[in-house]
């Protein structure tokens, strides 16, 4: 299927002023904004969706059955003992898992090259897991993905399967900054790209 180039453009443009207000409004996780601007300077290539990474405190029987889990808490930074702490005390209806996720980023291009082109790039930063998910019309979409990622259940009913003063706040933390530092290296990359 071919790209239909006047629709990509199109797009393009409403989507770099939508990125543009998420900013403004400080929607935007703050720590992915130069990496998403950097693709938005390429010819071919813009940014749809994108998550830094973050760590979530998820009330389910298993963590990825969406329709039947809760979100209790998102945070796309470190969290505190203190925030862990608030949550493992709090009463859950199922099973409390700690997830932590790395950086997610979805991208449309106008040509296979430039999708050949970004999905080296992600590589070459760590993001081991990406490449080609459809092609529309509108363009070629992208997934740029680390396998980097933690799930633990740490609660059941009543019963707490972690003892608080344990490495686990540090552990999530470490986790997710290292998603972080993938998402450093794949903005220098792309910054040393030609177009």
């Amino acid at each position: 299927m071919k790209v239909d180039r006047a629709l990509w453009a199109k797009k393009k443009e409403a989507m770099f002023r939508r990125l543009l207000e998420d900013i403004h409004i400080g929607y935007l996780d703050e720590d992915i904004s130069d990496l998403l601007l950097e693709i938005f300077k390429r010819e071919d290539a813009f940014t749809i969706s994108s998550c830094s990474g973050r760590i979530i405190f998820v009330d389910a029987q298993m963590p990825w059955m969406r329709k039947t889990s809760t979100v209790i808490f998102k945070k796309h930074k470190p969290i505190t003992s203190e925030e862990f702490l608030e949550f493992l005390n709090k009463p859950i209806l199922s099973r409390l898992w700690v997830i932590v996720t790395g950086p997610i980023l979805h991208i449309s291009t106008a040509t296979l090259k430039e999708a050949r082109t970004l999905i080296s790039a992600s590589r070459v930063a760590g993001l081991k897991h990406s490449g080609v998910i459809s092609f529309r019309k509108d363009g070629i979409v992208l997934e740029l993905r680390s396998g980097i990622g933690l799930t633990y259940v740490v609660k059941a009913g009543d019963r707490i399967f972690v003892d608080p003063t344990t490495d686990l706040v540090s552990i999530c933390n470490e986790v997710l900054m290292k998603g972080k530092d993938r998402l450093r290296r794949l903005k220098e990359v792309i910054t040393k790209l030609e177009s």
